[in-house]
């Protein structure tokens, strides 16, 4: 009913509508039963330890009140992160008993990274992905490190200048994959399918601590300071066959493992030359392609590799703009990678391991070869030959047509 001047309107209402804006009202007056923010104890990291056949998962939660939206630098009364671990069995029941320490449920949806110890890598995390793929909330997606001994540690750990460590340490995953590709950058997801092919390996950066006082960068306290006394970086790479770390590579042997396995986004490359000048050259583009071909009672992988980029720095006395200059540049650049390339294959061979996907080409396109092949695979890595050729474009030498060593020298 309507009053409008003096006059009364009746608008008929018929059952649907009534049942219609009763439901309506039902749902405004509350969510039923979602769980509401403020009950939610968002993990930014995840940490995985195991030791005497029981799983110490470690929750890095994010702390609202302290939290900031830029993720700036800056001193405080309060972390923005809060940490505790809890036990079990199996990792589902260590999730489950952490309810009688943490009053909010944990919401794994935005965990920016797993770090798992290096004892639980040694004895195998399949447990891991069955518990990722066979629950809802944990994404496949969270970016992978293993720690320089317990993963406990590392999330107690502060980064400056951000202020929530878990983003800091995907962030830092992200930058070298994009600036420096001397680590590959791998999500859960891509770590199972790799290890689950025919090549049944993959390879995971390492996080580790650097400096002196490292029980400082625990407390937020370090924020006040110009110079963090210790500092969590990226230090070798660690290599699984199947679900268990079974050694480690270095920075220099893992790029070469980049380069044959076409993941090199930008690097910098610097090599000396006859004469012991400097000089400095930025990779902006690589396609690398491996094939396997079979040769006698062996296979030879053949690389062929394209790599364009520009000359940063240089202490050369020549002209660098000339054309002997530059064809000099492009052929020390095209040895170098090689030496790299080199470098991560004979690691590779040392540990027995399929990290460039070798056996999954293999099986694609020759799979009654494959049959013969899969169980003495292992031995067939390590008796291969490798055949690289690499191709390099410098595209520009920068502003100055010579070096400023020789621009001095002219004077």
């Amino acid at each position: 009913m309507i009053a409008s001047k003096g006059a009364v309107y009746v608008i008929p209402v018929n059952r649907r509508h009534m049942f219609l804006a009763l439901m309506w009202v039902t749902l405004l007056g509350g969510c039923g039963n979602r769980t509401e923010m403020n009950d939610l104890g968002i993990t930014s990291a995840t940490g995985f330890d195991k030791q005497n056949g029981k799983w110490s998962i470690t929750y890095q939660v994010i702390v609202p009140p302290a939290s900031s939206t830029s993720g700036s630098s800056g001193g405080g009364s309060q972390s923005t992160v809060t940490t505790f671990t809890s036990q079990g069995k199996t990792i589902r029941e260590a999730v489950a008993k952490s309810s009688v320490e943490n009053p909010k449920k944990l919401y794994f949806a935005h965990t920016n990274v797993l770090v798992i110890g290096e004892e639980a890598a040694e004895q195998g995390i399949a447990e891991i992905l069955d518990n990722y793929y066979r629950n809802i909330e944990p994404r496949e997606t969270v970016k992978m490190l293993v720690a320089d001994g317990e993963a406990r540690d590392y999330l107690n750990k502060m980064v400056p200048p951000e202020k929530n460590p878990g983003r800091a340490l995907s962030d830092i995953l992200q930058r070298n994959h994009d600036r420096g590709s001397y680590y590959p950058l791998v999500n859960l997801h891509e770590f199972a399918m790799k290890i689950s092919s025919d090549s049944g390996a993959a390879g995971v950066p390492i996080v580790t601590v650097k400096g002196q006082d490292h029980k400082k960068i625990e407390n937020i306290d370090v924020f006040k300071e110009t110079s963090s006394p210790a500092k969590l970086r990226l230090e070798g790479l660690s290599i699984f066959s199947k679900d268990k770390k079974i050694g480690k590579l270095s920075q220099s042997e893992s790029l070469g493992v980049a380069w044959l396995t076409d993941q090199v986004k930008r690097t910098n490359l610097r090599y000396a030359g006859e004469n012991g000048e400097i000089n400095s050259f930025l990779v902006r583009k690589a396609t690398v392609k491996t094939k396997p071909i079979k040769t006698g009672f062996h296979y030879t992988i053949r690389v062929d590799a394209k790599v364009s980029g520009e000359l940063e720095e240089s202490t050369s006395p020549k002209k660098i703009s000339s054309t002997e200059s530059i064809n000099e540049l492009q052929h020390q650049a095209e040895q170098l990678i090689e030496a790299q390339m080199m470098e991560g294959w004979k690691a590779t061979q040392q540990l027995k391991v399929d990290l460039l996907g070798i056996g999954n080409k293999i099986h694609q396109h020759q799979p009654n070869e494959w049959k013969s092949l899969k169980e003495s695979w292992p031995e067939e890595i390590r008796n291969m030959d490798i055949n690289i050729n690499v191709d390099v474009s410098v595209r520009r030498t920068g502003l100055l047509q010579d070096s400023f060593s020789k621009l001095l020298g002219s004077e």
